[in-house]
C-alpha cells in the first residue's frame, strides 16, 4: 500500500489500543491474541505478507511464523524459535520476537536476551522486540550475555503513542520495498557502534578449539599409547556427534536436556556412548557408527560435563534452533584447517596443519558465490525440468571441505522439488507415496532420496569428509521435528537418515591408484605414506556415476589454491598418477582440478568454479587455457577485480562457468566485472542471486567475443565486441615480435644478498668511508621511477652478522622488501656480483654502451625509454635488447597510444595498474615497415624527444618549461599519427584509442 494509506491504517490500529488498553494491558490478554490482532496488521501496514496470500512456497514465504515448542531453562520458561522470521528471496533479513503486553519489554532482561540469542545465532544485524505497545530494535551482532541490561545493544526504542511521529523512520527502514533495497544494511552503518561486535561463527569456532584442545589433552594423558592421528580422528567424532545432538534437541527433534543424562555414575563417557548408540539406531547415515578406536577411549569425567554443560543455557549464547548449516560450516572450515599437536607432557596444541599453513590459509567460501555457481551450474540444466526429468542428475565438489557447496546445490534441490510440487500437487493413491506432506513441505524420504541419488564429494582430509557428512545430514533434517521423525520411522520402517558412505569419500581427487605402479621408490608399507597420498580411483569409487552415462553432470566448487613453489612435494605427487599430461611448471593446483573435472563431466555438464583470475594470462596456465578452449564452452565468467571476495587473502579471483562441449565457432560471452573494491555483500548476493543482473551500478557488463581457434597456446582476452576489430586489425599488422632471448625483468634479488641505497651523496664523509671498507661492488640502480645504489658487501671484512647491528646500516641500508630484522650476511663472488640473485642475468643487461629500452612492469599507462647507461635495473623493470630492429623506431611504437591500447586491453590488471609482464611484451604486434622514409621520420621523432626531455630535466624557469612541454607534446602527436598510418587506422579506430592515455605511475 502507498505510505499515506499505510499511515491512516496505522493511526486507525492505534486507536483501536488505546480505546481497549486497559483489557491489552491484562494478563488474560495473551501472545497469540496480540499477534493477530496488532502485530500481524502492523506489518501488514508496511506491505509485509504475514498471512503467505501470494501462496509462495515454505522457502520463499515473506514471513514465517514459528512452531510454539516451549521448554524449561534456569526455571524461565520459553520458546525455542522466534515468532516471526522476515524473508526476501529466500533470505532471512531479521526476526521479530512478540510479548504479550503486560510485558515490560524496556526494563525486563529475559526477553531482550531471548531475542539477541536468536538473532546472534543466525547471524542477523537487526531483530525486533514488540508487544505492540512497545517497540525495541536491537543490534544483534554483538554477542548476547545473560547478565546484559535490556538497554544493551538497543538502538531505538518506540511508544506505541509515537508511531506516528516516528512513522517516516518505520517507513524508510522497514517497509518491505525499501528493505529489498537496502535499507536495513544502511540503517545498521549508521545506528550501530562496532564496539563489542563478535561473528557468531568466529566464536563457535573458538569454542570448537577449546573443546578440542580440553578433549584432547585429556585423550592423550589417559590414552597414553593412542596416536597422535588417531587422537584427532577421536576428537572429531566425538564433538561432531555432541554437536549433532544438540541441534538436534534445540529443533526438537531430540528430547531437550537428553545430553545432560549422561551425568550418572562412574563413566560419563561410557554413558554418552549409550546415546550414540541409539542414534545410530535411529539416524544411521554412519555419524554415530560404532568404532572400537571411538569407544574404548578413556576420557574423564570433568570434560564430558564441561563440554556438554558448555553448550546449553545460561553458558552458551547459542541457539542452535536458528543456527544455520552454512554459519556451522564457516566455522567448521576454519576448524579443518587445524589439527591437535601434542607436546612431552602430553598437552594439546591446535596449530594450522602444514599444507594450510603453506596455502596462506582457510577461507570459506561467502554464501552468494556458491548460490552464484550453483544458479548457473545446476539452475541452468535443470530449469523447466520435473523432478522426474532431474532424479538421476548426480553433482560433485571434488574438494568438498566443510560442504559449503554441497549444502548449496542440495537446498537448491530442495526448494525446486517443494516449488514443482506446490504448484503441481502430486496425485498418489497412498501417503506413503507422496513426496510432499500435509503441510506442503517435502516428507522426510524424499529429502533422503534427493540426497542420495544426486549429491557427492570428495576430499583428501577425512575429517572434512566426516563434517560434510554432519553438514548434510543437518540440512535434511532442517524444519523437521520429533513427530516428523518418528513418523517416518514408523510409516517407513527405515531410520530417519540415509547412509552417505557412497555419496562423500574421502581420497586425493588428483592422485590415482596408477601412481602406486610408477613410484617404486616409495615405502608402501608405511600406513602414513599410504595415508599422506591417499589415492583415489573415481570409476571404481563412483561406478554407477560413470556406468550410466560416463560422469557428473555438474562439478562445483572452491578448489585448494597452492603454487608450485609453496608445496613442490604435492605437484611430485600429480607428476607421477595420470594427471601429469596437465602439468607445467609455473602452475596452481587448482588447474588441475579444471583440467579433470571436465575430464569427469558429462557431455553437456556444467563445471563451476571460483578460483583466482590470472589464470587467463599466466605463463604456467597454458595447458589449462588449452584445456578450457578446446573441451569447452565459457558460459558465465564474473571478475571480481579488486574486491576481495575472501576478506583475509590479497588474491584477486572469479567466477567461471564451463558446459563441455567441442567448439567449432566463436561464440558470445556475457563478461561481468566488479568496478568497485568498496562494493557492498548485498549488492553482490542481488546480483548473484538474479544471475546476470545489470542493474548494479559497480557492476560493468561487456558481451565478448570467444575465438577458441585465435586464443588456443595464446592468452585469454576479454575484450568488449566493439573493440575486437580494432585489435584483430592492429593484430593483422604484426609482422616482428620480440623475442624470449630480447626481453629480461631486471635483478630479482634473493633476500638479504643486495642492500640498496636512495641516495649515496647524503652520507657523511665517516659514513663513506665505513661503507667503502665493507662493499664490494656498487652500481647505479633503477628501480622502479627512482635512482639509487646497488651495494655488494665484503666476506672479509664486514664485522657483523646481522645489519642492525650497526646503526649506520640499520638507518640507510634496506634489503629488498623484507625488514632489516631478518637481514643476514651472505657472501660472494665480489666480480660476479650477480652471482648470488634470485636469478642470474647477464652482465651485457646493465653495462654501459650496451643500448636497451627499459619499462616498468607496474603502471597506469605503459612507458618505454631508451639508453645507453649503466643501469642495474630492479625486478621492477623489464629490459629490451635486440639488434633484430632500430632501437629508436622500436621505441616509437611502443609509447605510442595505439600500443598503450592494446596492453591496456590484453594484459593482467591489479586495480587500475597494468602489469605489463615478459609474455605481454611478446605479444605486441609490432609493424616494421620497409617505407625506409616512415622509418626515418619516427627515429627523427624520437631523437628530438630524447633531447627535448634531456633539456626539460635542465630548464632554469617556468617559462622555459612549459615551452620544452609543448614542444613534446607537440612531437608526441606526430609520432601517434604517424604509427596509426603504419596500422592503417581509420579516423573512426583513433577516436576509440584516443582516450587510452594517462601518466606513468606505479611503483616496484
Amino acid at each position: 500500500m502507498e505510505k499515506s494509506v499505510a499511515y491512516q491504517k496505522l493511526e486507525s490500529l492505534i486507536n483501536r489500543f488505546t480505546n481497549h488498553f486497559d483489557e491489552y494491558k491484562g494478563k488474560s490478554y495473551n501472545e497469540t491474541q496480540v499477534r493477530q490482532d496488532f502485530i500481524n496488521p502492523f506489518f501488514e501496514i508496511f506491505n509485509w505478507d504475514t498471512g503467505n496470500i501470494q501462496n509462495l512456497s515454505e522457502s520463499a514465504r515473506e514471513v514465517v511464523h514459528e512452531d510454539r515448542v516451549r521448554v524449561l531453562e534456569k526455571r524461565i520458561q520459553r520458546t525455542k524459535a522466534p515468532d516471526y522470521s522476515f524473508n526476501l528471496d529466500g533470505k532471512r533479513l531479521f526476526f521479530v520476537e512478540a510479548k504479550k503486553p503486560s510485558v515490560f519489554i524496556k526494563e525486563e532482561c529475559e526477553p531482550a536476551y531471548q531475542l539477541r540469542r536468536y538473532a546472534w545465532s543466525a547471524k542477523l544485524k537487526i531483530s525486533i522486540l514488540t508487544d505492540f505497545e512497545e517497540f525495541a530494535v536491537y543490534d544483534c551482532l554483538k554477542k548476547p550475555n545473560e547478565k546484559d541490561k535490556p538497554s544493551f545493544a538497543r538502538i531505538k526504542y518506540i511508544h506505541y503513542t509515537e508511531y506516528l511521529t516516528e512513522f517516516d523512520y518505520l517507513w524508510e527502514v522497514f517497509e518491505k520495498n525499501n528493505v529489498s533495497n537496502g535499507s536495513l544494511n544502511k540503517y545498521f552503518l549508521d545506528a550501530s557502534s562496532k564496539k563489542g561486535l563478535e561473528s557468531v561463527d568466529d566464536d563457535f569456532l573458538n569454542t570448537l578449539d577449546g573443546f578440542r584442545t580440553t578433549l584432547a589433552s585429556d585423550i592423550s594423558k589417559q590414552n597414553m599409547d593412542m596416536l597422535e592421528r588417531d587422537i584427532n580422528i577421536v576428537v572429531q567424532k566425538t564433538i561432531d556427534r555432541i554437536i549433532f545432538l544438540r541441534i538436534a534437541e534445540d529443533r526438537d527433534i531430540e528430547t531437550y536436556g537428553k545430553l545432560n543424562g549422561v551425568f550418572v555414575g562412574d563413566d560419563y563417557y561410557a554413558n554418552l556412548y549409550k546415546i550414540f548408540d541409539d542414534a545410530d539406531r535411529k539416524y544411521n547415515s554412519g555419524l554415530f557408527e560404532n568404532d572400537a578406536l571411538s569407544r574404548d577411549a578413556v576420557v574423564s569425567n570433568k570434560v564430558v560435563k564441561n563440554i556438554i554443560s558448555d553448550l546449553y543455557f545460561p553458558k552458551s549464547p547459542y541457539e542452535f534452533s536458528v543456527l544455520s548449516v552454512e554459519i556451522l560450516g564457516s566455522a567448521y572450515e576454519q576448524f579443518l584447517g587445524k589439527t591437535i599437536t601434542l607436546n612431552k607432557n602430553h598437552i594439546a596444541k591446535i596449530e594450522y596443519k602444514p599444507e594450510v599453513r603453506k596455502a596462506g590459509g582457510v577461507y570459506y567460501t561467502p554464501l552468494y558465490i556458491v548460490q552464484y555457481i550453483v544458479l548457473n551450474t545446476l539452475g541452468a540444466l535443470i530449469k523447466n525440468k520435473t523432478p522426474k526429468q532431474i532424479e538421476s542428475i548426480k553433482i560433485v565438489d571434488p574438494s568438498c571441505g566443510s560442504g559449503s557447496f554441497l549444502i548449496g546445490a542440495y537446498e537448491y534441490l530442495l526448494n525446486f522439488h517443494e516449488l514443482y510440487y506446490l504448484n503441481n500437487p502430486p496425485s498418489v493413491s497412498h501417503k506413503k507415496e507422496s513426496p510432499i506432506g500435509d503441510d506442503n513441505k517435502l516428507t522426510v524420504q524424499t529429502k533422503k532420496r534427493i540426497l542420495v541419488n544426486n549429491i557427492f564429494g570428495v576430499d583428501i582430509d577425512a575429517q572434512a569428509v566426516e563434517v560434510t557428512k554432519l553438514s548434510l545430514m543437518l540440512k535434511c533434517l532442517e524444519g523437521e521435528n520429533s513427530f516428523s521423525i518418528n513418523e517416518e520411522l514408523g510409516l517407513f520402517g527405515e531410520r530417519a537418515l540415509p547412509s552417505m558412505e557412497d555419496n562423500i569419500k574421502c581420497g586425493n581427487s588428483l592422485i590415482g591408484t596408477d601412481f602406486y605402479d610408477s613410484s617404486g621408490e616409495l615405502d608402501f608399507g608405511d600406513s602414513e605414506i599410504i595415508y599422506k597420498i591417499n589415492a583415489f580411483d573415481w570409476e571404481a569409487e563412483f561406478p554407477s556415476v560413470f556406468a550410466s552415462g560416463g560422469g557428473f553432470d555438474v562439478v562445483l566448487g572452491n578448489p585448494p589454491y597452492v603454487k608450485e613453489y609453496t608445496d613442490r612435494e604435492a605437484f611430485e605427487n600429480i607428476k607421477l598418477s595420470y594427471l601429469s599430461k596437465y602439468y607445467q611448471g609455473k602452475m596452481d593446483l587448482w588447474y588441475f582440478f579444471v583440467c579433470h573435472g571436465l575430464d569427469i563431466l558429462k557431455e553437456k555438464g556444467k563445471l563451476g568454479f571460483i578460483a583466482p583470475s590470472n589464470w587467463i594470462t599466466n605463463a604456467g596456465a597454458s595447458i589449462l587455457r588449452n584445456k578450457i578452449l578446446s573441451d569447452s564452452k565459457i558460459t558465465d565468467y564474473v571478475d571480481f577485480g579488486d574486491f576481495k571476495v575472501f576478506r583475509d587473502a590479497g588474491i584477486q579471483t572469479m567466477v567461471f562457468v564451463l558446459s563441455k562441449q567441442k567448439i567449432e565457432d566463436d561464440y558470445k560471452l556475457d563478461y561481468y566485472k566488479v568496478t568497485n573494491k568498496n562494493i557492498g555483500v548485498n549488492e553482490l548476493a542481488d546480483f548473484t542471486r538474479d544471475s546476470k543482473s545489470t542493474e548494479i551500478n559497480d557492476i560493468s557488463h561487456m558481451k565478448i567475443n570467444i575465438s577458441s581457434k585465435n586464443m588456443m597456446n595464446n592468452i585469454i582476452t576479454f575484450v568488449d565486441n566493439s573493440l575486437e576489430s580494432i585489435l584483430n586489425n592492429i593484430k593483422e599488422r604484426g609482422n616482428y615480435y620480440l623475442n624470449e632471448s630480447e626481453v629480461s625483468q631486471g635483478i630479482v634479488p634473493a633476500l638479504d644478498n643486495c642492500f640498496i641505497i636512495n641516495d649515496i651523496d647524503t652520507f657523511s664523509e665517516e659514513e663513506n668511508i665505513y661503507i667503502k671498507n665493507y662493499y664490494t661492488h656498487c652500481e647505479r640502480y633503477l628501480k622502479g621511477t627512482q635512482n639509487g645504489f646497488l651495494i655488494y658487501l665484503s666476506a672479509q671484512n664486514f664485522p657483523y652478522k646481522n645489519l642492525n647491528e650497526h646503526q649506520n646500516f640499520k638507518k640507510h641500508f634496506e634489503p629488498y622488501k623484507k625488514s632489516l630484522k631478518e637481514a643476514k650476511i651472505k657472501y660472494k663472488t665480489p666480480n660476479k656480483p650477480y652471482y648470488y640473485l634470485h636469478r642470474e642475468r647477464e652482465e651485457r643487461l646493465f653495462m654501459q654502451g650496451n643500448d636497451k629500452i627499459v619499462c616498468q612492469i607496474k603502471t597506469m599507462k605503459p612507458k618505454f625509454f631508451y639508453t645507453e647507461e649503466s643501469y642495474y635495473c630492479s625486478r621492477a623493470l623489464n629490459i629490451i635488447q635486440t639488434d633484430r630492429i632500430s632501437y629508436k623506431y622500436l621505441l616509437a611504437i611502443l609509447n605510442s597510444n595505439l600500443v598503450s591500447f592494446w596492453l591496456d586491453k590484453n594484459c593482467k590488471k591489479q586495480g587500475t595498474q597494468l602489469q605489463i609482464d615478459k609474455s605481454y611484451l611478446l605479444n605486441i604486434p609490432i609493424f616494421n615497415t620497409d617505407d625506409k622514409a616512415k622509418h626515418d621520420e619516427l627515429v627523427k621523432l624520437v631523437t628530438v624527444m630524447i633531447d627535448l626531455n634531456k633539456k626539460l630535466k635542465g630548464a632554469g624557469n617556468q617559462v622555459d618549461e612549459k615551452s620544452i612541454v609543448r614542444i613534446i607534446e607537440a612531437t608526441d602527436r606526430k609520432i601517434d599519427s604517424l604509427v596509426y598510418s603504419l596500422y592503417n587506422l581509420s579516423d573512426e579506430d583513433i577516436k576509440v584509442i584516443r582516450p587510452y592515455t594517462g601518466s606513468v605511475e606505479g611503483g616496484e
